[in-house]
């Protein structure tokens, strides 16, 4: 199952993100799918702006639906699970092993305002895409002026 979680805005999440976002930059051969020092691995994940706001597509095949948690926390979206081995499989021997198990977080900074309650979330053949739809722009709201009645005497 898919849960969203929403909170306010801080600025302190998102510079830690543009920190982090820096810092990978910098790096030469960065790849995106490394485990942490926590044994946390980070799945492909794309970012891409659409007509109506930021699509975040992730790459998470074999986990299941209430393995997945998608949270909009701040200016952050945090998607985070669990990929489990199959059943009943033995593995004794590795000849390449290039899928990771066990948990697994993505972090995407938003660039700007979403609308919160708009917010969708499908898994579909292994690829879990979030849809952040941009808050429409704001309206200036014209001001009239109260014509005050005469006091009475």
């Amino acid at each position: 199952m898919l849960i969203i979680r929403r909170r306010g805005r801080h600025e302190t999440g998102r510079i830690q993100q543009e920190m982090a976002e820096v810092f990978q930059s910098w790096v030469v051969g960065f790849r995106p799918l490394l485990r942490s020092q926590a044994g946390v691995w980070r799945p492909p994940t794309e970012v891409f702006e659409d007509e109506h706001g930021l699509v975040v597509r992730v790459e998470v095949a074999g986990v299941r639906d209430e393995d997945l948690q998608v949270v909009v926390d701040d200016a952050v979206l945090r998607i985070s699970g669990i990929r489990r081995p199959r059943d009943g499989e033995q593995r004794k021997t590795y000849h390449e092993m290039g899928i990771f198990y066990g948990p697994f977080m993505t972090e995407v900074l938003l660039p700007f305002a979403i609308e919160l309650d708009a917010v969708e979330a499908v898994y579909e053949q292994g690829l879990l895409q979030v849809s952040l739809p941009r808050v429409r722009a704001s309206r200036v709201v014209p001001l009239r002026t109260a014509e005050l009645a005469p006091e009475e005497e």
